[in-house]
């Protein structure tokens, strides 16, 4: 018996902008006529909500954009996300990993808070939920979401102004290899997806042995596009960053896409380039 399909928009990283993605999907929803179950999010969602503990590159970045501070407007009530989430067209949530630039403090905090649940919300609203590191959640139509936290600590490559919550734990992708997932949301890249001799070779082993449909990370620059490289039967997706640094400002080229999934099977394709340039940082709050 055929179900009707979930549908999710999956973002790049967000650095802060949770409104603009939410308002962008129900602007989505609403022109495409195709109720969202919710909103999947690769890390860097920009999760600081005590000011006095930004990185350096968001403080960096907030110096010229704003919005790099946007979770403030969702971790208590403002009028701004009032507004946005009173549309009925807008998803009832967006579910995220950790990436690089966020308050690992604050999110083991809250993880800690909630140890018997695979996500936990952290926001006023409730409608901005991260997963557990190393676990799965079962959202709308069965599809069963899986993430781990971080980037690659271990390759030449590695980054080295994180705190150790930052890095991949060998421990969190041992724990989800033995739990079913359809979909991984990473921010580090599987080894060599999306540039040769950068990204993780645990969460490419990861992929091959776990073998889930779909994969997606962020974290690198860039359009978005499928790795050229095979994880066998799983598809590999990088998402650009959802920036708003298109052109006037407008959405980034890849930075969004919509997947659909019933009965255990799923699609996906990016949101068409030409659609994207309606929406950006002039018009978000009306769009």
């Amino acid at each position: 018996m055929n179900s009707d399909p979930a549908t999710f928009l999956v973002f790049g990283d967000l650095h802060g902008r949770v409104l603009p993605a939410f308002r962008l999907a129900a602007c989505w929803s609403r022109e495409y006529r195709t109720p969202l179950a919710g909103l999947l999010q690769v890390g860097d969602l920009g999760y600081f909500p005590d000011l006095t503990r930004l990185d350096k590159a968001t403080i960096r970045h907030a110096n010229d954009d704003p919005l790099e501070l946007g979770v403030q407007d969702v971790i208590r009530p403002t009028e701004l996300a009032d507004a946005v989430f009173a549309d009925p067209t807008c998803p009832p949530a967006l579910w995220f990993t950790a990436g690089n630039h966020e308050d690992f403090d604050d999110l083991e905090r809250l993880a800690h808070g909630h140890a018997r649940d695979p996500h936990f919300p952290v926001d006023h609203y409730l409608r901005v939920n991260a997963i557990q590191d190393g676990q799965a959640t079962e959202l709308v139509g069965g599809l069963r979401v899986g993430a781990i936290w971080g980037v690659d600590g271990k390759e030449s490559t590695r980054r080295t102004n994180l705190p150790n919550r930052g890095y991949i734990r060998e421990r969190s992708v041992d724990r989800l290899l033995h739990r079913p997932f359809d979909v991984l949301l990473c921010h580090d890249a599987p080894y060599s997806a999306k540039r040769a001799g950068f990204g993780s070779t645990l969460l490419a082993t990861l992929i091959e042995l776990a073998q889930p449909a779909f994969a997606f990370f962020g974290h690198y620059k860039g359009a978005g596009s499928r790795s050229a490289v095979g994880f066998g039967k799983t598809e590999v997706y990088h998402m650009a960053g959802f920036e708003l640094h298109g052109p006037g400002g407008t959405a980034d080229d890849g930075s969004v896409g919509v997947l659909t999934w019933a009965d255990g099977r799923g699609a996906f394709e990016y949101l068409d380039p030409a659609w994207l340039r309606t929406f950006g940082r002039g018009n978000w709050k009306w769009r």
